[in-house]
């Protein structure tokens, strides 16, 4: 058994960065993922929709720096 990831592309999907020639033949499953790979490759993912604002998230850059601003003698 083993397990790839690719990308569709038309009728035939692209598998970045193996060789399963070794394979030539072997039924497969192929499994769809519900989230785009290029964007999450490329750093284009919402982090804020996971976050929920509070009072000290929205402090936080004025906590660390007066935290940093006292740490050395």
């Amino acid at each position: 058994m083993l397990a790839v990831k690719g990308i569709i592309h038309g009728n035939t999907v692209i598998v970045e960065g193996d060789d399963i020639r070794d394979y030539d033949g072997k039924d497969v499953i192929v499994t769809i993922l519900d989230y785009p790979l290029r964007q999450l490759q490329h750093g284009k993912l919402n982090l804020d929709r996971f976050v929920k604002p509070s009072e000290r998230g929205k402090n936080v850059d004025g906590y660390i720096k007066e935290l940093r601003s006292n740490d050395r003698i």
